[in-house]
């Protein structure tokens, strides 16, 4: 199941895709800042609490990711995309 722009507890998720094994919270942001990561983190955590059976991924994606929040976001276990 892949599903654009979802609302999960009252927040909003720009992509979720569920597969028999995991599921994949995609975050969407032209230049992210760190302070993104972390509400995008909460984000993940809510998602979290209703696939408790899953592994979560969550994915940050930009065309314009500094350095230093690609390495905050890696260091917390978020995967990073730039186009």
């Amino acid at each position: 199941m892949k599903k654009r722009n979802v609302r999960v507890d009252e927040e909003d998720i720009d992509m979720l895709i569920v597969t028999d094994k995991s599921v994949y919270v995609v975050e969407v942001k032209v230049k992210p800042k760190q302070v993104d990561v972390g509400r995008f983190l909460a984000k993940t955590d809510i998602v979290r609490k209703h696939y408790k059976d899953k592994n979560i991924v969550p994915i940050l994606a930009g065309s314009m990711i500094g350095r230093e929040v690609e390495e905050y976001a890696l260091q917390r276990g978020v995967k990073v995309y730039s186009y």
